[in-house]
C-alpha cells in the first residue's frame, strides 16, 4: 500500500507508461481517493466491490480502448501526435 500522494501518482504514472496509456487530469484526484480509503493500486476506488477493476487492470485497459477513458477516468487512450 502506498502511502503518500508522490508515491501513488509515482505508481500511477508508471503503470500507465508501461501500458501504453495516458494519465488524465483525474488522476490527482483518483490517487487522492485511494489514499484517504486506504485501497491498494489493485482496487478501483470507484468500482471497489468489482475484483476485476483495478488501475491498468485488464478490464480497464479494454474500456480504455473502447471508449477512449477508464471507468474512473484516471487513465486515457494516448492522443496521436
Amino acid at each position: 500500500m502506498l502511502n503518500s500522494l508522490e508515491e501513488m501518482l509515482s505508481d500511477m504514472q508508471v503503470r500507465a507508461e508501461e501500458a501504453g496509456v495516458d494519465t488524465t487530469e483525474f488522476t490527482e484526484r483518483i490517487a487522492k481517493a485511494r489514499i484517504r480509503m486506504h485501497l491498494d493500486i489493485t482496487v478501483c476506488p470507484c468500482a471497489a466491490q468489482d475484483p476485476d477493476r483495478g488501475c491498468i487492470s485488464a478490464k480497464c485497459l479494454r474500456e480504455i480502448k473502447e471508449t477512449g477513458v477508464c471507468h474512473c477516468h484516471a487513465f486515457k487512450r494516448k492522443e496521436s501526435k
